[in-house]
């Protein structure tokens, strides 16, 4: 009997140890939502004070090869799989700058699930050889759920994406850096457009039958004076057409659209970033039962839909191009248990690093897109009316995932009481009600 008794008492201080009540204090009385919206007002006081540029655009951009000869990479997507057998389609990192005169801003957006944490942190060290920071980089990534992982030292990065590869990982930075060496190298007079379109059939709520989903194709026309173009696109569909039985490297769908543009009369240089794609997957009108085949139909219909209003979408040659970073403080994390119940935060930290990420703006003229450090739905866009919201200052808006940290999923915040999906429970780390924050930061930097 004492035995027993000393058993539970050990069972009981190891619980209590391990597992906390989740903290339900309204997201807005929470002093890490005031020092947030301390750190918002902060980046609008310093956009207002940026010295406007008179001079014309320079833009360059490049791409480079980031799969490692002879090494083994395990695939990223779908859960813990094994080192892909074959690659049906390269994958790269795309680099652009933009270059205003008096600031210089750089997008690099990679064909990999996440931008990786490490690589981010191994890239500040060889950006100061050339005089940036990771403050001046919009960070990005394609999402595809066949692309390669290895790229993540933490306990939760070596289960979820594969053991860390020390090869893999130096490949994807050099390849990263260079591809930015080479787009500052051969920047030229340009000018940039805010592309929009409306794709409703290629996307569905995959997680609410029949619920909202944002259909929009946004993205940014770039033209220049020694007449090459280039697209930059996005669109809210998770790459995951290519089922989870096809150990193959892979774009998806984004590949193939970025192939098309390529391929046309009008677009030199095409790259992609995942856009608001929490709780939005891929659909397709045709019903094809062959994958290969759907991301391909998939990745010419949103080439066409691009392609239609090139020529009709007005670019600019004198504009503002600034980067803006703004930390978001956040509360001990949340991986949920059961619904009252979560993992407190020194074991998340322990596993995973812990919670960081910024929101970042990029303001290239009158577009103004904003990063997430996560999955973001747009659902979220939809119920703060963002596309109204920039309107009213004859601005454009764009939101996309990845931005160098993660922090798992953001969502409406009403479904995290009512919905049971594997977006909804175990990929939201936050807790409730960050769906409203991450609205909030998004809200006060538009409007301000």
């Amino acid at each position: 009997m004492k035995k027993l008794l000393v058993s539970l008492a050990v069972l009981i201080v190891i619980a209590l140890v391990l597992i906390g009540r989740i903290d339900r204090t309204p997201i807005h009385s929470t002093e890490e939502y005031k020092v947030t919206m301390d750190n918002v007002h902060e980046t609008v006081k310093k956009l207002n004070k940026a010295i406007p540029s008179q001079d014309t655009l320079l833009v360059g951009w490049s791409s480079e090869c980031i799969i490692p000869k002879g090494e083994p990479l395990p695939l990223a997507g779908y859960g813990f799989r094994g080192p892909y057998r074959m690659v049906r389609d390269s994958l790269y990192a795309r680099a652009f700058s933009f270059d205003d005169g008096i600031r210089e801003s750089i997008v690099l957006t990679l064909d990999l699930m996440i931008f990786p944490i490490e690589v981010r942190k191994r890239l500040e060290t060889k950006l100061n050889t050339i005089g940036l920071t990771t403050d001046d980089v919009m960070f990005s990534a394609t999402h595809t759920h066949n692309g390669m992982g290895g790229f993540d030292p933490s306990a939760i990065g070596n289960a979820a994406m594969g053991l860390f590869s020390e090869v893999g990982t130096n490949k994807i930075t050099e390849a990263s850096f260079k591809a930015i060496v080479e787009a500052r190298k051969h920047k030229s007079k340009g000018s940039v457009g805010f592309l929009k379109s409306e794709s409703p059939e290629w996307v569905n709520n995959r997680i609410v039958h029949n619920g909202r989903k944002e259909n929009s194709i946004r993205g940014i026309k770039i033209t220049r004076e020694d007449g090459k173009n280039a697209a930059i696109v996005t669109y809210n569909a998770h790459p995951t057409n290519i089922e989870m039985n096809y150990w193959i490297l892979s774009r998806d769908y984004p590949g193939a659209w970025v192939s098309y543009l390529e391929a046309s009369d009008k677009i030199d240089f095409a790259a992609f970033c995942a856009g608001m794609v929490a709780s939005h997957g891929p659909a397709d009108p045709n019903h094809n039962h062959d994958c290969f085949s759907r991301l391909e139909n998939m990745g010419k219909v949103l080439s066409d839909s691009i392609l239609n209003i090139w020529d009709k979408t007005p670019t600019q040659a004198v504009v503002n191009t600034i980067i803006q970073k703004t930390p978001i403080d956040f509360r001990p994390s949340q991986v949920r248990i059961e619904k009252h119940l979560k993992v407190r935060d020194w074991v998340f930290r322990s596993a995973s690093g812990g919670l960081e990420g910024d929101i970042t703006l990029l303001k290239l003229g009158n577009i103004n897109w904003f990063a997430s450090p996560s999955d973001i739905s747009g659902e979220i866009a939809i119920d703060y009316e963002y596309d109204k919201l920039v309107k009213q200052k004859n601005e454009h808006f764009m939101l996309t995932s990845f931005n160098g940290n993660y922090v798992g999923y953001i969502t409406c915040d009403a479904y995290y009481d009512t919905l049971e999906s594997f977006e909804i429970r175990e990929m939201n780390w936050v807790g409730p009600e960050y769906g409203a924050y991450f609205g909030d930061i998004i809200k006060e930097l538009i409007e301000n």
